[in-house]
This record gives structure tokens, C-alpha cells and sequence, in this order.
């Protein structure tokens, strides 16, 4: 069973491993619900210093100043606004793809050609353009604007402001990429210190979890708007990304870090960074309506980045994050740039997954082999501690900045303990099959030993020409199927009877073979020795002559002369017999030699005792005498004697019924814990 339940234990974990490797749709799926718990769990602290402040273009700012789009006036009354407030750097999460209609714009053809107005369209026209003052608002102070990637080929992307120093081979081929961009203005991105990509990439439940760093347009590198926001912050011209791997021993790692300033952002192979995310606070985000009126603390954004961006449900900027199912998605850039600053990053290490498959085969291979060595609830127990342990410790590496999965592990472990468990329960199941088989043979032989041993027993009443002269009877309960206890009474000549009762030392088959034999050997003796004593003697000597096992059996023999009355006894280490007057009185006849079959030179006397019509002969086993009740008190002789005083006898049988029914009564509830013999011999005279 060891090799089997082994190898089905291995294939059980490469299975899994394989599993792993090809990483189907609900691996995934459980990884990122274990990543999501991790999150949830263990959110990132706010910095209650807001480094980076949200500009709302909120519902009331657009009560407050008009719908949606703003005009660019505006919009440079903003950025102004957040320059004098000591911002440092303003990034728009917006994109402003089309121009503004200037003021002769909304005039119609037939009023700009009237002579009448033309000074005033002519000092109209002399007016600056929307475009141009908000140009020129971008230009005075470090400003990041934002293009989109879209699928489709337009006119050639404006250049990035970042440059790019790559290390490695097709790092343009490993990141997303899109086929053409919709950008800003000219004029507007002319002035920008940064332009960065604002297309994300949620996983399969519409959940963002990674941001890029890094996208390609149209074979070119474009940094991503937080990438290049926080470039901007540090003043910094140059982006690095780094990639490894060639396919060999290694391993294809893709892009391993993008490093912006002094900076090193750890990515993944696609160059996303993991978000570890804090929850909505809403005092993180100012209102653009509250900025533009001038109702913002002073101080509160000194030094700071402002991420203008909108919350309102109408412009349909709202995404899902494993803490909130909808927050605005300048919000999450906001994070994104707080986990930059600070400098705690979420990262998931290209040694990850061989980590996490090491941990499920050790795992694996600990729990199937405490289940093979001691069972499944000890293992069980194991299991559930390493569950913990695994978690425990997933949760520790999360604190400190490392995604590690748990699930797997836990899984994979599961899964092997369920179907080892499973081949040893089966094993278990077929194994007591054969046992119960085994035992039903077993009892089979038993009950045919049982059967066996029955006859040895005498049959029915003797009769002959004395049998008047006397009245036997007796009982023999085994405590087992067979039993190390017999009784034996037979006719000597026709006028006197032979009654012997023995006990062999133990229990069950030993005993009853042992039994057998003695009292095969008494039988055989007892017609040729009249006397009591001599039967033993000789006994002994032949069941002690080849007796390897040492086993012994104690015999109390008594001989009746139904002519005379004259009852002539020995004892081999027997000592449960009494003697029963008409008249009511009792005598204990007690130990006269030692147990029989231990000492093959040991004599054996005989004594004698006269009875008188009435009287008559009891003997029992230690089995009556050392009966227990539910307390654990014995049984007892006296108690023998005391039942047997209260109880006149009347015949054999009466004295047999009294005595076993005081013992039933006595130990009941309890088991019976020895063989139970007794034979009463009644002198009618």
C-alpha cells in the first residue's frame, strides 16, 4: 500500500504544479480574490499630509461655475489658482482634444459682415483665444496633461516629454500597446512639462488592481500620467526601464523595474506596478469650485501634486478597486502617486510563483505523510495550522511590500490531503472488510470450538440400578465463546459416582484445549483409582510431564459411595466447594494440594466425610466467587454461604438456580469477567 499511496500522493502534486504552470482562468481568479483579502485585511495607511490633493470637478462645482466641459479661461483660472497656492506640480487627469470656439465664434455670418459692427468685431477679434490662455497658464508652471490609446491609426502621436534609457531587448514589444493615441490640443501639450497614457487595464471582473508605468504608441515608449507626473515632481528628465531574461535557465522575467529619478519601481513582467490601495477619504480631494472661489486653507496645497480630475457620476470616470466597488478614477491616480512618494510598494517578485509551488509540495508532502503515519485527524488538525501558518505569513510578506499567494498552497495541500486521505480510508475500508471476514471465520470456529467443547460435558441424568440414591445437577456459563471451565460426573461401578469440577489458568482457546485434556486424562484415571487423592496424583504427573507452556488447572474431585453414604474428596488447588446438611448447617472444604500441572512430583490426600439422607455436595469455579457488581465489590464466599443459608435446599437443581441467580443479580450491567461453573450432588440415601 506504501508505494501506491506515494505515488499517487506525487501525481496528485504535479498535477497541481502543471496546473499552476498553465494558469487557467480560476487559478487566476482565486489568486487575485486571495489578493483582494489581503487588501481588504491590510489597506494602506493614509498620510494625513495629502502630498497628493484631488481637484473635484465635483456636482457642485458645476452648479457653482457650469456644466461640463469648462472653458479653457476657466480651466487657466484653475491651474493659476493652484500655482499661487503653492501646488508644485498640476496633473489633469482629462483629456482636451478639440479647440475652444473663440468669441466671433457664436456670431452669425450675417452680424460679422454688417459695416456697422465692425469696431467692435474688429477689438473682439484683437481678443485672446481660450486655447492660448490656457496654453499660456500650462506653460507657467510645471504641468502633466494626459492622451489616450486607442486601437485605431490616426495622424503621428505627439513625441513623449519624458526620454527613455532601456536596458535589455524589446522592451516597446513587452508592454501594452496601442495602435494610434487621441492627445490634447497642440498648442496645450506644447507647454506641458508632461504627457502622459491614462488607459488602465482592470482584470477580468472589471477590478483594477495594476496601473502601467510604461505603454507603447505605435512603437514608441510613452510613460504612463502618473509615470510622468511624478518624473515631473522630481525633476527629472529620463525614464530607465530594465528588462531580463532570454527564455534560458532564468527564464523570459520581461521588464523587472522602471526607474524614475533615484527612484527603482519594481514591475511586472509588462511593466504595471501593483496598487496597494487605502480607502475613499474623502478629505483627500479639494473642490475645483472651492479652489476657483478661493475658499481653500492656505497651506493645504503647498508642495503638493493636484490631480484635477471629476467624481461626477454623469462624466462616467468611476472604476472598482478591491476596497471601494466605485470610486473616481482620479482618485486612483492620486494613490498611485501617494505609493510612489512614499515609497512602499506592492510588489509581486519574479520568483513568486516558484516559491509558491515549493510551499505546496512541502506542505503536501508533510500532511500526506502524517496522515499515512497517524491518521487523518492528526493531519487534519496539521493542516488547519499550516492554513493558518500560510496566511499568517502571506499577510506578514503583504505588510512588508511582497504578494505572495497563499491560495495555491492551500489549495494544492487540500487537494492532496483529501485524495490521500481518501486512498487510505479505502484502504482502511477494504483492510476491515478482511477483518470482518477474518472474525466471521473467526467466530465460525469459535462457536464450532463452542459446540465441540459442549460435549464434552455430561448429556443427561445417569441411571443404573443407584440413581435413586442420588440427585445431580449443574451449570457452566463461559465468559468467552469457549472457556477454561469444566465439570464431569460419571458412574464408578454401580454403587459409587464420581463429580469433579476444574478451572485452567487463562481464558478462551489455550484454556479450553488444556481443559479438554484434563479432563480427558481425570476420566481415564478415575476408573482405574477409586481413591480421591491417587486420581490426582496421577493427574498431575502426566499433565506436568509435557507441559511447556506452563499451564495449570485446579480440580476439586469428590467420590459418593451410594451404598455407604461415605463422600471421600481431594482438592488440587480448588478450593470453592461446601458441604450441605439436612439439617441446615455448612462446612467449607477447603485447599488440600497445589494447583495441578505445575509440579509433576506433588501428592494429593484424600478426606472423607459421611452423609446422611439430604445432604449433599456443591462445587463451584472462582468464576461465582469473583464476580464483580456495577461498584467493582466482589462477590464473595461469604456471600456464598449466605445465600445458600437463607435458601433451604430442596434438590440439586434448587441449589444450582438459587446460587447463579443471586450471582445474575448480583453483576448485573456488568460483563461477566470469568467462567461460571457449579454441579450440586443431593444424598437421598
Amino acid at each position: 500500500m506504501s508505494a501506491t499511496y506515494w505515488l499517487i500522493i506525487v501525481a496528485a502534486i504535479a498535477a497541481c504544479a502543471a496546473v499552476r504552470q498553465a494558469d487557467p482562468g480560476f487559478m487566476t481568479r482565486l489568486r487575485l480574490l486571495g489578493f483582494d483579502i489581503l487588501q481588504q485585511t491590510l489597506p494602506r495607511a493614509i498620510d494625513p499630509s495629502y502630498p497628493v490633493r484631488v481637484i473635484d470637478i465635483d456636482e457642485r462645482s458645476m452648479k457653482e461655475f457650469g456644466p461640463w466641459p469648462w472653458r479653457r479661461e476657466l480651466l487657466a483660472q484653475l491651474s493659476e489658482r493652484l500655482a499661487s497656492a503653492g501646488v508644485r506640480v498640476v496633473v489633469f487627469d482629462i483629456v482636451f482634444p478639440g479647440a475652444t470656439p473663440g468669441p466671433l465664434d457664436h456670431i452669425p455670418k450675417a452680424l460679422r459682415e454688417a459695416p456697422e459692427l465692425a469696431p467692435f468685431l474688429s477689438a473682439l477679434a484683437e481678443k485672446e483665444a481660450p486655447d492660448d490662455i490656457f496654453s499660456k497658464a500650462i506653460a507657467a508652471h510645471p504641468t502633466v496633461l494626459g492622451v489616450i490609446g486607442t486601437s485605431h491609426v490616426g495622424e503621428a502621436p505627439p513625441g513623449p516629454k519624458a526620454s527613455f534609457a532601456t536596458v535589455g531587448e524589446n522592451v516597446v514589444g513587452l508592454v501594452p500597446s496601442f495602435a494610434g493615441v487621441s492627445g490634447n490640443l497642440a498648442v496645450l501639450e506644447k507647454g506641458a512639462a508632461g504627457i502622459g497614457v491614462l488607459n488602465w487595464f482592470p482584470d477580468h471582473d472589471q477590478i483594477l488592481r495594476r496601473i502601467p508605468l510604461v505603454v507603447g504608441i505605435s512603437g514608441q515608449l510613452y510613460p504612463s500620467l502618473v509615470a510622468d507626473a511624478f518624473r515631473v515632481f522630481n525633476g527629472t528628465k529620463t525614464l530607465g526601464v530594465r528588462s531580463a531574461g532570454d527564455g534560458g535557465f532564468v527564464g523570459d522575467r520581461g521588464i523587472t523595474t522602471v526607474a524614475i529619478g533615484k527612484t527603482i519601481v519594481p514591475t511586472d513582467r509588462d511593466g504595471q506596478v501593483w496598487l496597494w490601495f487605502s480607502r475613499h477619504d474623502p478629505a483627500r480631494s479639494i473642490s475645483a469650485g472651492d479652489v476657483l472661489a478661493g475658499r481653500v486653507p492656505k497651506g493645504s496645497l503647498d508642495g503638493r501634486i493636484a490631480v484635477v480630475g471629476t467624481s461626477a457620476p454623469g462624466l462616467l470616470d468611476l472604476r472598482a478597486t478591491p476596497l471601494d466597488p466605485v470610486i473616481a478614477g482620479v482618485e486612483i491616480n492620486a494613490q498611485a502617486l501617494e505609493q510612489l512618494l512614499s515609497g512602499r510598494l506592492l510588489v509581486r517578485p519574479d520568483y513568486a510563483v516558484g516559491i509558491e509551488i515549493v510551499l505546496a509540495v512541502v506542505s503536501s508532502l508533510g500532511l500526506a505523510l502524517l496522515a499515512y503515519l497517524w491518521g487523518a485527524r492528526v493531519s487534519a488538525a496539521v493542516g488547519f495550522a499550516s492554513v493558518l501558518l500560510l496566511s499568517l505569513g502571506s499577510l506578514w510578506l503583504f505588510s512588508q511590500g511582497v504578494l505572495l499567494d497563499a491560495v495555491y498552497p492551500i489549495m494544492t495541500s487540500s487537494v492532496v490531503y483529501v485524495i490521500g486521505s481518501g486512498y487510505l480510508y479505502y484502504e482502511a475500508e477494504r483492510e476491515r472488510n478482511r477483518g470482518r471476514k477474518e472474525l466471521q471465520r473467526i467466530a465460525r470456529e469459535m462457536e464450532a470450538a463452542a459446540q465441540i467443547q459442549r460435549t464434552f460435558l455430561p448429556k443427561e441424568d445417569l441411571a443404573g440400578p443407584s440413581a435413586s440414591k442420588f440427585d445431580i445437577s449443574a451449570i457452566m456459563k463461559p465468559a468467552r465463546a469457549v472457556g477454561g471451565d469444566f465439570y464431569d460426573y460419571f458412574l464408578i461401578g454401580d454403587t459409587k459416582v464420581g463429580v469433579a469440577v476444574g478451572d485452567v489458568s487463562g481464558k478462551g482457546v489455550p484454556a479450553a484445549l488444556f481443559m479438554s485434556v484434563s479432563r480427558t486424562v481425570l476420566r481415564t484415571v478415575a476408573f482405574e483409582h477409586e481413591e480421591p487423592g491417587v486420581v490426582l496424583s496421577k493427574v498431575n504427573a502426566i499433565l506436568a510431564r509435557d507441559n511447556p507452556e506452563g499451564m495449570f488447572v485446579t480440580i476439586f474431585y469428590v467420590v459418593l459411595d451410594l451404598a455407604t453414604g461415605v463422600l471421600t474428596f481431594s482438592s488440587g488447588g480448588h478450593d470453592d466447594a461446601v458441604l450441605l446438611t439436612a439439617s441446615g448447617s455448612l462446612e467449607r472444604l477447603g485447599y488440600m494440594g497445589p494447583a495441578i500441572g505445575l509440579i509433576d512430583v506433588a501428592e494429593y490426600p484424600t478426606a472423607s466425610r459421611d452423609l446422611a439422607a439430604g445432604d449433599a455436595i456443591l462445587l463451584l469455579s472462582d468464576g461465582i466467587t469473583e464476580a464483580f457488581d456495577m461498584d467493582g465489590r466482589i462477590f464473595g464466599s461469604d456471600r456464598i454461604l449466605d445465600v445458600l443459608a437463607r435458601r433451604p435446599h430442596t434438590s440439586a437443581a434448587g441449589i444450582v438456580e438459587a446460587l447463579t441467580g443471586e450471582v445474575a443479580r448480583f453483576s448485573a450491567g456488568t460483563e461477566q469477567s470469568d467462567d461460571i461453573t457449579c454441579v450440586a450432588l443431593c444424598f437421598r440415601g
